[in-house]
């Protein structure tokens, strides 16, 4: 046991010393934008600190409250019942988050000493950061006519925040002046937990513009400086500045505290019961996300990522010794193993996890390097099933012309209407027909199906198609994997021009981790584009060899995704002559997208005995609720990312996530 726990210290410790040296590197390093740190706006750290030790404060703080709550029953018994009443409120407030949102505030670490002293409010750290939100300091600050001005009221607003309102420091993540000059707030940068918006902090950032919107408009270079800082995190931490999520309030009812959605970058009014940051600033939160959204959209992002380029890798002495290289950590995995072996023994036996003693076989048909190379000169057939499952009417419209061909009959026209219930029929020219099959191909050009909503996180309608559309009867399975035969829309187009439009990664993802997916959505279409391959949710009957969403097959959303995308085309090109194989044939490579710190092998989870490549490996990245989430075999899709920015290649992920595979040119 002791030896165990040697070996679980030693993999841990590892773990932490890279893992937080990328951290640090990371967040002091945002794309865009210059941060004046503490040491350069004078933070008087001493103000953090506490002569006592976490416990000796507790001991000492309960022992004083208990004294003054009994003091309290005997003198003042009303104030006594209402302070009680507030506790008990809490504490189902509290078990409320707990209940619902347990992985958005359970922490991955605390830090409780910094430079040798007690810290009098302890570093509690969220590593995922999933919202931004937006203050005002509520000062009039027409005084400050300069930075000289701002670094002196700043000393200020520390001290209130740190030594008055008992916070242990400045409450915010960063401050921006008037002028647009960006500041370091609460020491520890973003992934510390902040004290500046209740019931909201741990998941959250916050940013805090100096002055009173109440009263006055924020400047010009103000909000360029909150559009560019809020991109830089938004960036280094996948935010789309679009999607909601939801922030919590306090409540008169029980459990009080409520819940309501909101977009992700939010102000302070949105996630409690405030002003902030006051009606001139509230009013410019859409022009705020926009901006946030179009520098996200058009600016390059990986020459000034918060990750380090290989040039300044290179050239750093510090950042080489900080990098866990592949050769170095494939020489590491005798000493690894056991702990990992310790880990996951661990995680199994705490969630109660059994497996099937099934020893079946999944690969029906096996393709070699010349069958692959037929394969990626032919067509795909891609069952839109969205499409099929929630829409009964179509209206189509073509660039030019398309070709209309059914029961027999040819006829060219630039849109059409298509409805399906029990039986097809086509709305064109004027004229209503009845048919069991149809097929548009485009003249040249592209179709459109103008009523299906379906956008990107840029606002672009993901409803336009390559190739040919086919509306017919088939088979398929709905989510719940119950076979059903009707109507269908399919779309068929060039296996090069299937792979443009996957959407298994994108242009926040490293162009590396790019790489690593083109090969892995390749191999997994090529797979199954032979007939005797049959993949579990397409029935064994049905004509088409794809699915277009990814709780079924693979996430392929169709043209113009090129609009959205610049990675991915470019990781295409790189390795539009590249192929996995495996004993000389095409190997089924599975992915999921984050782990508890190990995968697990095809045996373990999946009972395959033809997998042999896919084996249990330790991983870089662990979920939010420290649980899995996917089928926990393969390739780990946040653990690849977090092995690029070790300096990994897309040769050296693949390689350790499926052993035993090689690349080859076509």
């Amino acid at each position: 046991m002791k030896k165990q726990f040697k070996l679980i210290f030693f993999l841990l410790s590892i773990f932490s010393v890279f893992w937080f040296s990328f951290i640090y590197a990371g967040a002091r390093n945002l794309p865009w934008i210059k941060i004046i740190t503490r040491d350069q706006r004078w933070a008087n750290e001493a103000l953090r600190y506490s002569d006592m030790s976490r416990t000796e404060r507790s001991k000492v703080n309960a022992e004083k409250n208990e004294q003054k709550m009994n003091e309290l029953r005997e003198t003042d018994a009303e104030k006594y019942w209402s302070i009680k009443e507030k506790e008990y409120q809490e504490q189902m407030a509290n078990d409320y988050l707990k209940s619902n949102y347990y992985s958005e505030i359970d922490l991955d670490w605390t830090k409780y000493e910094s430079n040798g002293n007690y810290l009098f409010w302890p570093e509690y750290i969220k590593n995922n950061k999933t919202k931004i939100i937006v203050h005002h300091t509520a000062s009039d600050n027409t005084i400050l006519k300069n930075k000289a001005d701002v670094l002196e009221y700043l000393s200020g607003v520390y001290r209130y925040h740190t030594v008055t309102n008992w916070r242990g420091d400045i409450g915010y993540n960063f401050l921006i002046d008037p002028f647009g000059n960006i500041y370091e707030g609460r020491a520890g940068w973003e992934w510390v937990v902040w004290a500046h918006a209740k019931r909201n902090n741990t998941p959250s950032i916050g940013i805090s513009l100096i002055w009173n919107f109440e009263n006055v408009k924020p400047t010009k270079e103000a909000l360029e400086s909150l559009i560019r800082l809020s991109a830089a995190l938004a960036k280094k931490y996948n935010i789309n500045p679009f999607s909601r999520t939801d922030y919590h309030k306090d409540s008169k009812e029980v459990p009080y505290i409520v819940s309501a959605e909101n977009y992700v970058i939010a102000w302070h009014k949105d996630a409690g019961i405030t002003s902030c940051p006051g009606k001139y600033l509230y009013q410019l939160l859409p022009f705020v996300r926009n901006g946030v959204k179009d520098l996200l959209e058009w600016k390059t992002l990986t020459s000034a990522s918060g990750l380090r380029s290989a040039k300044e890798t290179n050239t750093n002495p510090r950042a080489q010794r900080t990098r866990l290289t592949y050769s170095y950590f494939e020489s590491m995995q005798s000493k690894i193993a056991p702990a990992v072996k310790t880990i996951k023994n661990d995680y199994i036996t705490k969630n109660n996890i059994t497996f099937s003693n099934e020893n079946i076989s999944r690969l029906s048909w096996k393709i070699d390097k010349i069958q692959a190379k037929i394969y990626l000169n032919q067509d795909i057939s891609v069952l839109l099933y969205e499409l099929t499952q929630d829409y009964s009417e179509y209206n189509l419209s073509c660039e030019q012309w398309c070709i209309f061909s059914f029961n027999q009959n040819k006829l060219e026209a630039n849109n059409a209407t298509i409805k399906v219930s029990d039986k097809l029929q086509l709305n064109l020219w004027w004229n209503t027909y009845n048919v069991d099959r149809l097929s548009v191909v485009p003249k040249n050009s592209l179709i459109s199906i103008d009523n299906y909503t379906r956008k990107s996180y840029a606002g672009i309608a993901w409803n336009t198609f390559r190739g040919s559309l086919i509306f017919k009867k088939d088979y398929m399975k709905d989510l719940n994997w119950v076979e059903q035969n009707k109507y269908v829309v399919i779309n068929k187009l060039p296996f090069w021009d299937y792979m443009k439009w996957i959407a298994e990664t994108n242009d926040t993802e490293s162009a590396t981790k790019n790489e690593v997916m083109s090969l892995i959505s390749k191999s997994y279409a090529l797979f199954y584009m032979n007939p005797k391959n049959i993949h579990p949710n397409i029935p064994s009957q049905a004509t088409y060899n794809a699915v277009d969403d990814s709780r079924i097959f693979q996430k392929y959303v169709w043209a113009w995704l090129e609009k959205t995308l610049t990675k991915w085309y470019t990781a295409l090109e790189k390795t539009k002559d590249k192929i996995v194989l495996y004993n000389n044939n095409v190997p089924l490579l599975p992915y999921f997208s984050c782990s508890a710190g190990f995968t697990y092998s095809a045996n373990e989870k999946r009972w395959r005995n033809d997998t042999p490549y896919l084996k249990s490996k330790f991983d870089l990245w662990i979920c939010q609720d420290k649980k899995f989430s996917g089928h926990w075999v393969g390739l780990s899709w946040l653990g690849a990312e977090r092995w690029t920015q070790f300096g990994w290649s897309y040769t050296d992920i693949l390689h350790y996530y499926y052993p035993g595979i090689v690349i080859e040119t076509l």
